[in-house]
């Protein structure tokens, strides 16, 4: 019985050539090992910031700096390697697009450019792919805010979708000061696909712990 499913296979695929479907799972199974490499850095990026923050989510501030240092500079080094295999990728391939490798794959291409805050040039290009991406459903519109806004506070830009942790209010995060008109901002998020602010926001408290308020210069 299998051989004979076995041997009508080719005939299927035959029979099936140009429908959208095997067509895109074709696409998908070209790109296996592009989708493998991303995917992979991803999970070893979460997996180093997560341990990190379940080690330090529950200490006192103070106590954060021994081990945030010494963590951070091990998970810049990582980012730093990941950056340039990213960049290899899209220089040969073009950006992974929803369509052609998978919705996760293309979220966690976007997660390491998150991380590559130290290559502003590279996340400036990124972003500028994903707007017309993100439009045409090749792109997760969340990805695409959460890069904007990134980009936005390190321009010391207002945020438009309020997606960075920049207000800190008696140890807990608070909704951003630093807002493009406050009072569209959850139309904004619902818009891109975002949680609600005030799940956002204890989403940032469970994960980072007490937040501490910037210094302000003398």
């Amino acid at each position: 019985m299998i051989l004979t499913i076995l041997a009508g296979a080719p005939a299927v695929a035959a029979s099936a050539q140009g429908d959208p479907t095997v067509e895109r799972v074709r696409a998908v199974a070209a790109r296996a090992a592009i989708i493998e490499d991303i995917v992979g850095m991803a999970a070893v990026d979460q997996a180093m910031r997560t341990t990190m923050l379940e080690a330090t989510s529950k200490l006192p501030p103070d106590q954060r700096d021994g081990i945030l240092k010494p963590a951070g500079a091990l998970i810049e080094a990582q980012d730093r390697l990941h950056t340039q295999r990213l960049k290899a990728i899209i220089a040969a391939h073009g950006w992974p697009k929803i369509s052609e490798t998978s919705e996760r794959t293309s979220s966690a291409a976007v997660t390491l450019v998150n991380h590559a805050g130290f290559d502003l040039a590279f996340q400036r290009q990124v972003l500028a792919l994903l707007e017309p991406l993100a439009a045409q459903d090749e792109a997760r519109p969340e990805d695409y805010a959460r890069l904007y806004d990134r980009l936005a506070t390190v321009d010391k830009r207002p945020q438009r979708y309020g997606t960075r942790g920049t207000t800190c209010k008696d140890g807990r995060y608070a909704v951003p000061s630093d807002l493009e008109a406050p009072e569209g901002l959850e139309a904004r998020r619902a818009a891109m696909g975002l949680q609600p602010m005030a799940e956002y926001l204890a989403g940032l408290d469970k994960m980072y712990g007490a937040c501490v308020p910037p210094k302000i210069a003398p």
